[in-house]
């Protein structure tokens, strides 16, 4: 056997050293070590060739990585909670702030859904997001509310966008939440403060028409009937008499419905369940209207600020629908549900009205009135109306916020 020319030993070293340049380099890069460079030999033959394209390899590799990284670095500092939602509604991803705040197991996270983190009164999230979202480069906010599992609710600033691959194909959406918590609740409190106020007033002049005006109607009511006596001897006399003693009973009464409008005694003694049965026990002397109501045996008394503020807007309904609406059925329902959410329904058969336009002419003030009441003390109320299909308010709240 002739031996081997000594450049062909050469070689088969080259080759060996360049085969394990190559597994080195994989080996590093597996380990994700891309800054790792294989060495060129001086014959730059295809095996360098292979070498070189591996190392630009590692550089794309690393560049790739650490905008990855960079990005990750973000997405887990901001305080904000980002949820990055597939377009079934379950989660692809979110930050260190989600999985914080709820208790997350990163493992279990692809099998939670968005609607899972807010709060009963803020279940369709998600479909408001797809909905408004249908165009690809739109973007929708909104305002939502979340519940931690200890039962914490968070308000949130919602920015919701689509999100796209490199070949613009739709891979979900980018959901921001920002804890406005803080600025709600100071908002509420000047909301709750200026509502307070006025029950405040609104008692003490109930109180000093009590107590001025109606002492003052019970003693004209005394002497009044002191004069009937001479009853009898003249009919101008009896006729004046009559008269007088008519109109100041009627002003008794309209005192007291006064003063029970202003502060009634049902609602501070029994509270909202029984203010309002006494205040649908007036309603009933009208023969013209049937009502429906119902109160759960278990009806909470709550904070009698809250009290006060459901009981002014069952009120107003019912203004509202002898004035307006023509009904012949009201239907009142107080109640809570199993997720311990204070319910309050109250819906009439009447004629209606168009909300769009009522919002357009700027006619909406009661509604605004009974939207500022029920957001003071972290509730939410949905009005529902169409034009001959009547009218339906429906507020709720969460039951641990006002006791």
């Amino acid at each position: 056997m002739k031996p081997r020319p000594w450049n062909g030993l050469v070689n088969t070293c080259m080759s060996k050293k360049q085969l394990e340049e190559i597994s080195n380099l994989l080996l590093a890069y597996s380990a994700g070590e891309y800054h790792v460079k294989g060495a060129i030999s001086d014959e730059v033959d295809e095996l360098d060739m292979i070498i070189s394209g591996i190392n630009m390899l590692g550089e794309e590799l690393l560049t790739t990585n650490v905008s990855r990284d960079f990005f990750s670095s973000i997405f887990n500092s901001v305080s904000d909670l980002v949820f990055i939602v597939g377009e079934n509604g379950k989660l692809i991803d979110a930050n260190e702030t989600v999985l914080r705040t709820f208790d997350i197991n990163p493992e279990k996270m692809s099998r939670i859904s968005l609607e899972e983190f807010v709060s009963p009164d803020a279940k369709y999230l998600f479909q408001l997001i797809a909905e408004n979202l249908a165009d690809a480069g739109s973007q929708y906010r909104t305002e939502t509310t979340l519940l931690t599992p200890s039962g914490t609710l968070i308000y949130g600033s919602c920015t919701c966008t689509k999100l796209f691959d490199r070949f613009e194909k739709f891979n979900g959406y980018l959901v921001n939440i920002k804890d406005i918590t803080e600025e709600k609740e100071k908002e509420n409190l000047i909301l709750r403060t200026i509502i307070s106020t006025q029950q405040n007033e609104q008692r003490r002049v109930a109180d000093d028409l009590h107590d001025s005006l109606g002492q003052e109607l019970s003693m004209a009511q005394l002497m009044l009937s002191n004069l009937s006596r001479y009853a009898g001897k003249d009919e101008t006399f009896d006729t004046l008499l009559n008269t007088c003693t008519e109109i100041l009973q009627s002003s008794v009464k309209h005192l007291r419905e006064i003063c029970f409008d202003l502060m009634p005694s049902a609602l501070i003694k029994g509270g909202l369940a029984h203010g309002a049965r006494q205040l649908v026990q007036r309603l009933k002397t009208q023969d013209e209207i049937e009502v429906d109501f119902t109160a759960a045996e278990d009806f909470p008394r709550l904070n009698p600020d809250v009290e006060i503020a459901m009981y002014r807007i069952v009120q107003e309904f019912i203004n509202n629908m002898i004035k307006h609406a023509k009904a012949t059925l009201l239907i009142i329902e107080l109640s809570v549900k199993k997720d311990e959410t204070i319910y309050i329904k109250l819906k009439d058969n009447g004629k209606g009205f168009d909300m769009e336009r009522l919002n357009q002419l700027g006619e909406n003030r009661g509604l605004q009135n009974i939207q500022t009441k029920v957001k003071a003390y972290g509730g939410t109320s949905e009005m529902n109306a169409q034009i001959g299909k009547g009218t339906e308010l429906i507020i709720t709240f969460p039951l641990k916020r006002q006791l």
